[in-house]
């Protein structure tokens, strides 16, 4: 039972990735058909869906149907067939008169593509240039349709070259923002901060589920608000998501940083003499129980501490803020030790 409720799930997904295999093959198949009436024609292979689909969430495709665009002369005729049904369509398009718009890639439910609007006879169509998952290809090939099929559309220059983060406010902020996180958490964490989280109280924090619950919906929100808010500064929804992602991703690597410098600025940056127990070589234990003082561990500095006995008592500076983290005071904490191994390492060694 346990390697049956371990294999289920990774059989499910073999058998979706299976049919998914299959479906896509039969369409790419009735789409080769089309192709083969076509000798001597001007057309383009593409992918359709109309405009209902993008509203639906319970979809596993990007699209709903493949197909070719044709030249027809004074007219341009879709044909294909839907993925659901297998059902052939046709439509024809006057070139008078004819309606098109450029949409790109403006929702992450449009799929790794680029789309367009058609206005056909029988109502809107999407369409996109069948090339696959890829957004730079799928660009790059529904300008070339736009150029080719539809000379008069301006085209505007952000359509034609791959989306370029220094040139939008929005995406250039987040850049900027992502890299001084991350500086901050490196540098303030390993260079500028004196205070150090103890490791019972780090341990602790990461191993409680409520940590994991706030920090996921934390992240998710900070994600969908920050996608919502890149894809309305007209940010093509691929690099939208990409910037949310590195933004959730550096914002839960610099939120531990951050609460500690907030909690030394709450509390003053003052630390406070604590008494404790050496309990074993490098062990020490609170021996006032009543303040949820940590338990301390020093092994990088076991020689220091084996010249005490178990059981001595000695003083710990902590700072304690308003936010409930102990941190160790590393100005007032580290001379004596720094003396001990300067005195050691200037003994001569014993051959």
């Amino acid at each position: 039972m346990k390697y049956l409720a371990f294999a289920l799930p990774h059989l499910l997904i073999v058998a979706l990735a299976l049919w998914m295999y299959v479906r896509i093959r039969a369409m790419k198949q009735r789409q080769d058909a089309l192709v083969k009436d076509l000798k001597g024609r001007h057309y383009w292979r593409i992918n359709l869906a109309r405009p209902a689909f993008f509203g639906r969430w319970m979809r596993l495709m990007a699209f709903e149907a493949k197909g070719v665009l044709i030249d027809d002369g004074e007219a341009f005729r879709i044909r294909g067939h839907w993925a659901k049904t297998g059902k052939a369509f046709e439509s024809l398009v006057p070139k008078s008169g004819l309606k098109v718009e450029w949409l790109g890639n403006q929702s992450i439910k449009t799929g790794n593509i680029h789309w367009a609007r058609l206005d056909t006879p029988k109502g809107q169509v999407l369409f996109t240039a069948d090339t696959g998952w890829s957004a730079g290809p799928s660009r790059e090939a529904l300008c070339d349709i736009f150029r080719s099929a539809f000379p008069d559309y301006p085209l505007d220059e952000e359509n034609t070259h791959d989306f370029a983060l220094e040139k939008n406010p929005r995406s250039l902020g987040a850049t900027v923002l992502f890299l001084g996180l991350m500086l901050f958490a490196l540098l303030d964490s390993f260079v500028f901060s004196g205070y150090e989280l103890t490791d019972a109280q780090l341990f602790s924090i990461l191993r409680s589920p409520l940590t994991w619950l706030l920090a996921s919906v934390g992240i998710a929100a900070l994600v969908a608000l920050c996608y919502r808010f890149f894809a309305a500064g007209r940010i093509p929804s691929r690099e939208s998501m990409a910037l949310a992602l590195m933004l959730g991703a550096v914002s839960a690597g610099a939120a531990l940083p951050v609460l500690k410098r907030v909690d030394q600025i709450l509390a003053g940056s003052v630390s406070e003499d604590h008494a404790y127990r050496l309990s074993s070589t490098y062990r020490l234990e609170p021996i006032d129980t009543t303040q949820g003082l940590p338990p301390l561990k020093f092994p990088r500095m076991r020689d220091y501490w084996e010249q005490w006995p178990d059981g001595s008592e000695h003083r710990i500076p902590l700072m304690h803020g308003p936010l409930g983290l102990w941190q160790l005071d590393h100005a007032k904490f580290d001379p004596p030790i720094v003396a001990f191994y300067e005195k050691k390492s200037s003994k001569p060694s014993k051959h």
